[in-house]
């Protein structure tokens, strides 16, 4: 027995000298990945956009005034929202990322509203035939820059992030009044359109997966609150009623929520 122990021993000597002399050593410990660093990529999604109570005036008092709220055909609208990110992110402890972004998307979120017909305070508040108003507002884009703080304690290659900041939404802004009357004659319409750049601010969170040490996907959610709140005054074609008749319109702040995918390139 105990020249088979002898024997056992030399073997083991044997092996761990030819290993010595081979080079090979204890395994490497396993590499964390590092989430510091510039990146850049796109994304896409789902957005609803949910808007409170728009309003028409009438300053000669003519016509009643009128709250467009949801039940006149709006309120809230579904879209599409796609675009490009930017950033940078510096791991600051071994379960810690802080970090800032940029992003801009292109969104088909449309909110048209309609009250036909209108009324009139002469006669008792009665409605007046032949008469219509629409008003509508596009959010034609949304961008933002955000800080982001995020936790990859839990899993070596996730991070679970929140996310805010200040926020800016491209607006077309449209609204129309028309009169069809055989006392008046010819139809008339009170128009107005345009574009604005509202600011508001946006906050959500979501979770990264670090797919391999340059490519970054995740999932996340993101909530626009845009300080929307404006009034125009339309204009008269033919003008005939001037200044009789000088409708006023407003829309006010709103809010969009978005959920999208992301993938980035990091440098």
């Amino acid at each position: 027995m105990r020249k088979y122990l002898l024997a056992g021993l030399g073997l083991f000597i044997s092996a761990s000298s030819l290993a010595a002399d081979l080079g090979v050593g204890p395994a490497p410990a396993p590499v964390t990945p590092s989430w510091t660093g510039l990146y850049i990529g796109v994304h896409a999604g789902a957005a609803w956009q949910s808007t409170p109570t728009w309003r028409f005036v009438d300053p000669s008092g003519f016509f009643v005034p009128t709250d467009v709220t949801s039940s006149n055909g709006g309120g809230s609208t579904l879209g599409a929202v796609g675009g490009i990110q930017g950033g940078y992110n510096w791991q600051f402890a071994p379960a810690w990322v802080v970090g800032i972004e940029g992003d801009i998307s292109w969104t088909s979120l449309s909110d048209h509203r309609t009250v036909a017909p209108l009324t009139i305070i002469p006669g008792g508040g009665a409605a007046f035939p032949g008469t219509a108003m629409a008003m509508s507002a596009n959010t034609e884009w949304l961008s933002s820059v955000r800080g982001r703080l995020g936790f990859t304690g839990w899993f070596n290659n996730t991070m679970l992030y929140a996310t805010g900041g200040v926020a800016w939404a491209g607006i077309e802004d449209a609204a129309q009044t028309t009169i069809v009357s055989a006392v008046i004659g010819p139809e008339i319409s009170f128009t107005r359109a345009f574009n604005t750049t509202k600011n508001g601010w946006v906050l959500g969170g979501g979770g990264e997966w670090m797919a391999t040490p340059n490519i970054l996907i995740r999932a996340e959610y993101l909530y626009y609150h845009i300080n929307n709140a404006t009034t125009a005054t339309a204009e008269e074609s033919p003008p005939i009623l001037l200044p009789i008749i000088q409708p006023n319109y407003s829309w006010a702040s709103y809010n969009v929520q978005v959920f999208r995918i992301a993938g980035s390139y990091k440098f």
